[in-house]
């Protein structure tokens, strides 16, 4: 009779395990991995013919002596073979080991119809080899559809000389192409970079490893390593906001791969007129007129073009004779990044006067640069431009005695009264049969046409002067109405305005205050402190908070106006936000001082606003 009782119960408690399972578990990739090398988790919950009244939120341990470079959501819902419906859900974590030793996952938590679930402890070993080259790592480094990639058109270049880089994202699912909300740049130490403004929101579609992604180029630089040697071009933080579920959302921070460059040294056998300059560049001079009178100017314009490192570029002198004047030439700079580099032209003009005749040769003093392709020195030379400079002709008419000079009069610029008036008694004295008389007439005729002419001098200066004033005026209008309509975030036409503050972030500074009261939530509280800073930072300049603008940029534009202590404070604590969002790595203060400090920096941004 027993028998038969534990077989029945057996048949029952089977068909109730049958019908309603609960499992929640970590999936390690790997049990051991290399330093820096990615290693991928899942914690997965799966439920089988079981109907879903609550579930909690899935609680994760925290990760030591690792750094978090990814996390997705995972959700799934279907059949198995037998025809039981299924339910997965679940986070994908991406570490990286920093160090030799031992990652310990502590387990995670979750809630499910008022019961608790937990997964078990384990152990991933770490080596002290690291694993894989950069472009493996680059590819590793992948969260599952999403990744970075740094690409340099010349990893092995001359200090000086500019290569173009582009950051690329790759993505499996095309909606992510427009969740990128924050790109963080490296620190740049030993390069110089320019941006390219130029910027593509079009998107390709590439076949990697035999899998279809869709991609997109959100960064192109132009950088010219400073110093010769090994450089280490730091990894740029993307961060992604993803969608968690029906109504939540979430922010994934990802990471290119570091990116290595073996700069080579310049030749030694570099000229005296050599000053860093590398690239290719022409020269070309010329005068605006070659016949011309002694004391009588002319204008001669030297113009540099060409690519490269054009920071470094400097007008070359004229070379030329004691007895030509020189006045202070004019230079004109312009340049532009473009998906081939730095190009750009150097025009300067110089005024010279030659002060007495004969042939003179204006002659370009040499200016030396580097050409990276064909790996030599090179010098821009131009041919002496010659000028022919004659007698002043009008000084030997002065000259000449009883010579009268003729003057147009409608030139009221070349009409000299006092010349008139001498001219006038010359030719009248010559006249013996004129009498005195007639000559004080012509005295007192002269006068009075000098002070009209003079008077009329005067209205026409005044005149002009009001013209351009009253134009200077219109121009500074539509250029005011232009940079408001604009809106653009670059340091020369961002609006700085002291328009009244319209978000004092009293509500988010109590939920930060009550989040490091409380101190349960660290990842809550820090996800809060990033957002909010931001939000402070684009606010003080008067930036829409839905603008794309890199933390980088809101640094630069924080620390011209408000100075490098308050600009470096607050770049320090998003960088810190980001870090222990997730990982223990550092040593952290209470979130209550945290929440003290950024209290105090918020306050500094709306004060000094």
């Amino acid at each position: 009779m027993k028998k038969y009782v534990i077989l029945f119960l057996l048949i029952f408690l089977s068909g109730i395990w049958a019908k309603a399972q609960v499992s929640f578990q970590l999936i390690p990739q790997k049990n051991e991995v290399g330093v820096n090398e990615p290693v991928r988790l899942q914690f997965l919950l799966s439920i089988k013919n079981e109907e879903i009244k609550n579930m909690g939120r899935l609680k994760l341990p925290s990760f030591s002596n690792t750094q978090v470079i990814g996390r997705q959501v995972i959700q799934n819902q279907g059949f198995d073979d037998e025809g039981n419906s299924v339910f997965e859900y679940g986070i994908e974590i991406i570490l990286r080991a920093v160090k030799k030793g031992n990652i310990r996952i502590d387990a995670a938590q979750i809630t499910v119809n008022n019961r608790k679930y937990e997964t078990k402890p384990t152990v991933i070993t770490v080596s002290g080899n690291p694993s894989g080259s950069e472009d493996d790592t680059a590819f590793n480094s992948k969260l599952g559809e999403v990744f970075l990639k740094f690409k340099i058109s010349e990893k092995n270049p001359y200090q000086n000389e500019g290569v173009v880089a582009n950051l690329k994202f790759y993505t499996r699912r095309i909606e992510l192409l427009n969740s990128m909300t924050n790109l963080v740049s490296p620190d740049w130490q030993g390069v110089f970079v320019q941006p390219v403004k130029e910027r593509s929101n079009t998107y390709e579609q590439e076949i990697i490893n035999g899998e279809s992604y869709f991609s997109r180029v959100i960064g192109t630089y132009v950088m010219f390593p400073t110093q010769s040697g090994t450089l280490v071009i730091n990894p740029f933080t993307l961060t992604l906001t993803i969608p968690d579920g029906f109504f939540d959302e979430h922010d994934l921070n990802i990471k290119s791969a570091p990116v290595t460059l073996q700069v080579k040294r310049l030749p030694d056998n570099a000229p005296k007129d050599f000053h860093g300059l590398v690239g290719q560049f022409t020269i070309r001079a010329s005068a605006n007129k070659k016949d011309l009178q002694a004391e009588e100017a002319v204008t001669v314009n030297v113009e540099i073009n060409g690519k490269g490192n054009l920071t470094l570029l400097k007008s070359p002198r004229l070379l030329i004779s004691d007895d030509i004047e020189q006045y202070t030439p004019k230079s004109k700079f312009d340049s532009e990044a473009t998906l081939q580099g730095i190009k750009g032209k150097l025009n300067t003009s110089t005024i010279l006067v030659p002060q007495k005749e004969g042939t003179y040769n204006i002659n370009v003093e040499s200016v030396s640069y580097f050409d990276p392709i064909d790996e030599k020195y090179k010098s821009l030379i131009v041919q002496p431009i010659p000028i022919k400079v004659s007698a002043n002709t009008l000084a030997k008419n002065d000259d000449k005695t009883g010579t009268v000079i003729k003057k147009d009069t409608s030139d009221v610029n070349q009409y000299d009264p006092k010349s008139a008036i001498k001219n006038k008694v010359t030719e009248v004295l010559k006249r013996d049969h004129r009498s005195l008389g007639k000559i004080l007439i012509i005295i007192l005729f002269s006068g009075v046409l000098s002070i009209i002419v003079i008077l009329g001098i005067c209205i026409l200066i005044i005149k002009r002067n009001k013209k351009n004033k009253l134009k200077k005026q219109e121009e500074e209008e539509q250029s005011f109405d232009s940079l408001n309509k604009e809106k653009k975030f670059t340091s020369r036409n961002l609006p700085y305005t002291s328009s009244n503050i319209t978000n004092d972030f009293k509500n988010e500074l109590s939920q930060l205050n009550h989040l490091a009261q409380e101190g349960t939530d660290k990842k809550e509280f820090y996800i809060l402190l990033e957002k909010t800073l931001i939000e402070a930072a684009k606010q003080y300049l008067n930036l829409e908070n839905y603008s794309f603008v890199s933390t980088s940029d809101l640094e630069d534009e924080l620390a011209q106006r408000l100075g490098d202590e308050i600009s470096e404070e607050w770049k320090n604590m998003v960088i810190q936000s980001q870090i222990e969002r997730y990982s223990s790595l550092t040593e952290q203060e209470s979130l209550e001082s945290v929440y003290t400090k950024a209290k105090d920096l918020i306050k500094k941004l709306n004060i000094k606003k």
